[in-house]
Formats: structure tokens, C-alpha cells, sequence
């Protein structure tokens, strides 16, 4: 296995991940999955567009979006990703220091865009969790950052 194929991996597993907890979602058009990994320290979350709107899991309508089944897919998120991490370390390939995946729904294309920069290690004030939020500003709605966004339409 290489570093490509590693990766692949990773990315169908998450984007299969977000289309089960999705599944039977009315108007949902893409699929936005974040994940951030620096110095033993690990943040990933999926997010999805729905009626044009981007939104948190627990906010997505038609779905059981019950806190303990969110929760449960960030855990499978995270645990994908550490596996992926270390078998990049044994291949001796670099690992991504964020990872930024679009899947849309209705093409059913995916890109995928990765960092190797450490951006919250050192930073004094910024944290993990607002990467999503700065990757899709203006667009979901900031609880992390120093945004007073309104919440989304109806939710």
C-alpha cells in the first residue's frame, strides 16, 4: 500500500460515513468533511449543505441527528484517522496536518485538499475545532470562532 492509496482509503470511508448518517436527508447537496491532526492532537467533524445552507450534524434535518449518534460519527471519523496517520508513519509518508473534503451529492464528485503546515500547534489563541469554520466561512455558522453568525434558516 502507498501513500495515495492510504489516503483514498481514508477519504471513501469518511465520505461513506457522512452518506449512511445522511441517508433519507430532504435537499442535501454536498457533503463537507474536516479534519485536523498537530503534535498528538486530533479534530475531525462532518457537516453537510441542505437547502442551501451548510450546518452542523446535529442540525441536519430528516435524519436521526440524535447528540449520541453525532458524537458516534465523530469517534469513527477520528479513528479512521488515526489509523490512516500511522500507516503513513510506517510507509514513512508525510502526514497531513488538515484534510478538507468536499463530496458533492447531486455529481457525486469529491475533492479533497490536504496541509502539511502546522497552524494551531503554535498559534496562542486559535484551536482545532475552528478550522471548519475559517476553511467555510461565511458559510457555517461559527460557534468556535469570534463570529456572531445568525444560526441557519430553520434550524
Amino acid at each position: 500500500m502507498n501513500q495515495e492509496q492510504v489516503l483514498a482509503e481514508l477519504i471513501e470511508s469518511w465520505v461513506s460515513l457522512a452518506l449512511e448518517y445522511s441517508d433519507g436527508a430532504p435537499d442535501l447537496t454536498r457533503i463537507f468533511i474536516y479534519a485536523a491532526s498537530e503534535r498528538d492532537r486530533t479534530y475531525a467533524n462532518v457537516f453537510f449543505e441542505q437547502n442551501g445552507s451548510v450546518i452542523y450534524a446535529s442540525e441536519l434535518r430528516g435524519v436521526d441527528a440524535d447528540p449520541d449518534r453525532t458524537v458516534a460519527v465523530q469517534r469513527f471519523l477520528l479513528k479512521d484517522l488515526k489509523a490512516a496517520e500511522t500507516q503513513l508513519r510506517e510507509l514513512g509518508a508525510p502526514v497531513p496536518t488538515q484534510y478538507r473534503v468536499t463530496y458533492d451529492t447531486i455529481l457525486r464528485q469529491l475533492d479533497m485538499q490536504l496541509s502539511h503546515e502546522l497552524i494551531y500547534a503554535n498559534h496562542p489563541t486559535k484551536i482545532m475545532e475552528e478550522g471548519a469554520e475559517d476553511w467555510l466561512d461565511g458559510r457555517l455558522r461559527k460557534i468556535f470562532g469570534d463570529d456572531d453568525a445568525p444560526a441557519p434558516n430553520g434550524g
